[in-house]
């Protein structure tokens, strides 16, 4: 870790979910690819944890926290956000950095967060307002949630960043050979918002069934129901549920496949997505969240209209048909991640925000 002139480096402590989640893989990711020339420290706090019990054990994390900010020294605090009850806890350790007079910096995730803060009424939305123009920075994921906070929160314009997510993907790309049989790949929440009804009425469709292809849908959400559903439709012997797969088993089911399917209802900017573009994977998407600020329809990926499962379809048919359409996107998708979405880079990208909000708060 580098210092400058003899000081040390700024340390952040930097508030994570302690459960499955895009949150916190993230920056676990960004923690193994640590660069070794940052220029901070960062620590990282589970700000809830996977207990059944958490509601109860909030306020026991709120003290650690407290705790934790009066003893360490921390220079700035980064809070990952997303909508719901996220939005609540994290005002309230907002809140706990006002008092402890420790700045911090509030990075938004949910995808639906304009709709969740039109609905928040009275003390809530005071609540959440102020979290946002208290913060020193807000880093959003794209150009429409920069508008969002705004117009409609009342962010200023100067504490708006745009910091895209990324992840890790191998050293090297090799491209995949063009294959009669590609195989599909699924990465997320099963469930109505992320798709997967419609997905599956699209590979049931008989000039879909007609092809050569097979099929992983994993996840965690509504597994069980999925699998029922992917045997009624008669496509068990070539569409795998595996459930919710750990970081290894992720590595390989994108090592093995071929086209990536997020036919989301709403996303932020989906991990999956980019961890498809990372291995080679052509994406099928649809415009949703900064989505279409990433994959652009023909030239490195495929957009479809949401909840529509003629189109995936048709996408598909496409796919498997014209391999070196498949190739070109699949190369572009590749080639974009590692211009705009490389974990490597990502570091650089956060510690410039952290530097400007230390030197501002020295000055």
């Amino acid at each position: 870790m580098n210092t400058d002139n003899g000081h040390s480096p700024p340390r952040i402590i930097i508030l994570v979910p302690d459960r499955n989640g895009g949150i916190n893989s993230l920056f676990q990711q960004l923690l193994q690819h640590e660069n070794q020339a940052a220029v901070t420290s960062l620590t990282i706090f589970n700000s809830t944890d996977k207990r059944a019990l958490m509601v109860l054990r909030f306020p026991w994390r709120l003290l650690c926290f407290l705790v934790a900010i009066r003893a360490g020294s921390f220079q700035l605090c980064h809070i990952n956000l997303s909508t719901g009850g996220s939005a609540l806890r994290k005002a309230l350790y907002a809140a706990l950095c006002r008092w402890a007079g420790l700045p911090y910096i509030i990075h938004v995730h949910g995808g639906s967060y304009r709709e969740f803060y039109a609905g928040l009424r009275g003390p809530f939305k005071t609540a959440v307002k102020t979290l946002f123009l208290k913060a020193e920075r807000v880093i959003v994921l794209g150009d429409v949630w920069r508008e969002f906070i705004i117009s409609e929160i009342g962010v200023e314009p100067g504490r708006a960043v745009i910091v895209p997510n990324a992840v890790a993907g191998p050293d090297t790309y090799r491209p995949h050979t063009p294959s009669e049989s590609p195989h599909l790949l699924f990465l997320g929440m099963i469930g109505p918002p992320k798709g997967t009804p419609e997905l599956l009425q699209a590979l049931a469709q008989p000039q879909i069934q007609a092809l050569g292809w097979t099929a992983t849908i994993a996840g965690d959400g509504a597994v069980e129901e999925f699998r029922e559903a992917v045997a009624s439709a008669g496509l068990g012997a070539r569409i795998e549920v595996p459930g919710w797969v750990g970081p290894d088993e992720v590595k390989a089911l994108l090592a093995r496949s071929q086209i990536l399917l997020l036919p989301s209802h709403v996303e932020n900017l989906p991990l999956a997505m980019l961890e498809g573009m990372a291995w080679g994977l052509c994406p099928v998407v649809t415009p949703v969240g900064a989505v279409p600020e990433v994959i652009r329809n023909e030239e490195n990926g495929l957009v479809v209209p949401v909840n529509d499962a003629s189109a995936i379809a048709e996408a598909l048919k496409r796919l498997i048909a014209d391999k070196p359409l498949r190739a070109r996107l699949s190369s572009n998708a590749r080639r974009d991640f590692e211009a705009e979405y490389d974990i490597r880079n990502y570091q650089q990208k956060l510690e410039a925000i952290y530097l400007d909000v230390c030197r501002g708060q020295i000055l």
